[in-house]
């Protein structure tokens, strides 16, 4: 079975990280959605909350499910037995920095591979960073997160 892992903080999850899990799905038997729980990180949304829109973008897919880890990333993925993990490479910054942590996940983690996807136009401007300062300075934030994280967000912000 091949099963790829997708981790992020998914704080909060944007219309490109859907992108990349739909581009991911026919290419492999399960995709797990990984939270990354980092005791050293501040999050705008607690953990509760990126659950549960995780959830609720992925429950309309078969075969995509919902993790939780703390710690390395390839520690996780053999836990879950994922030998791939996604990444989306939005400009040539991001291909330097994941180029460096594929490589280092790579012999650690004893083979794993790594799996890019480069971003369509129309998501490479989204980030959750970027997202998160538009819902800090009260912007509309519709054309770059699902409509089930909008609805809340619009709602309690």
């Amino acid at each position: 079975m091949k099963i790829a892992l997708f981790p992020g903080s998914f704080d909060p999850i944007t219309l490109g990280h859907i992108d990349l899990i739909e581009r991911a799905i026919p290419l492999f038997d399960k995709v797990i959605v990984a939270i990354g729980q980092n005791t050293q990180k501040q999050y705008h949304f607690d953990l509760e909350q990126r659950k549960s829109w995780v959830n609720a973008v992925c429950s309309k897919y078969d075969n995509v499910e919902l993790g939780l880890y703390q710690g390395l990333t390839v520690n996780y993925a053999k836990e879950v037995q994922s030998h791939y993990l996604i990444r989306g490479l939005r400009n040539a910054s991001d291909f330097d920095y994941e180029k460096t942590i594929s490589q280092l996940n790579n012999i650690i983690g004893e083979g794993i591979e790594t799996v890019f996807f480069i971003s369509k136009p129309k998501y490479s401007h989204i980030s959750s960073t970027i997202v998160r300062e538009i819902i800090k300075g009260k912007g509309n934030v519709s054309e770059f997160v699902p409509d089930e994280v909008y609805e809340q967000i619009s709602a309690n912000y």
